[in-house]
């Protein structure tokens, strides 16, 4: 059975634009269409799907969530430290 690998459009078309090296990063996971797509639902808050309890990711999908959570800037990081 051959499983369908994910392309790096796959990726900009569920995480919007991502720095080259992450992309690879998630690229070399080799992961499928479907963890990608369940990371992304994860990542929006989708987890209603599972219940009312937010299960942890696991596998491909965990490791894919920590690759792109890696590029979303926090509210004031991008701002210079107060003096």
């Amino acid at each position: 059975m051959v499983t369908e690998r994910s392309t790096h459009s796959d990726i900009v078309h569920l995480f919007g634009p991502i720095e080259d090296h992450l992309a690879r990063e998630i690229l070399d996971l080799q992961p499928t269409p479907a963890e990608l797509e369940v990371v992304a639902a994860y990542q929006a808050g989708m987890t209603d799907v599972l219940g009312e309890e937010r299960l942890p990711l696991a596998g491909n999908a965990a490791r894919i969530y920590e690759i792109v959570s890696r590029d979303e800037v926090l509210p004031g990081e991008d701002e210079a430290p107060r003096a």
